[in-house]
């Protein structure tokens, strides 16, 4: 199985079932609705840190081989958040709604930086 696929189903996995298991790690039980919001929102953070991880690697000069740095790294930044998000008790649907937004403004970030760094190491005569 390659790395990503097992960061993804870590990093949902174990929010579903922090969510579904009866530790209340979220101070009360979940309905269906706000634990399919809790999944989402550690998606879009693994996602997040993923993109940042991976479009900013070359240009910083990190290793380019494979990915499984930024996949352990996303899942672990991932879960530390919804063990935040529970300790706070966010309204989930809201946070869904801000996950996406940030998710996209975000990754518009992390292209733009990229592309100024790739063009920085160009010679002048190809820019």
């Amino acid at each position: 199985m390659d790395v990503i696929w097992l960061g993804m189903l870590i990093a949902v996995g174990v929010p579903l079932l922090m969510a579904l298991l009866p530790l209340r790690v979220f101070g009360r039980p979940l309905s269906l609705k706000e634990t399919l919001e809790v999944c989402w929102v550690a998606w879009f953070l693994f996602m997040g840190t993923y993109v940042a991880y991976v479009g900013l690697k070359i240009p910083l000069g990190l290793s380019r081989d494979g990915h499984a740095p930024a996949v352990w790294v996303s899942t672990c930044t991932s879960l530390v958040a919804i063990i935040w998000l529970a300790r706070i008790q966010p309204n989930w649907e809201r946070a869904v709604t801000r996950s996406i937004i940030g998710f996209l403004v975000f990754t518009l970030v992390v292209v733009s930086i990229t592309w100024y760094l790739a063009l920085a190491r160009l010679p002048p005569s190809v820019q």
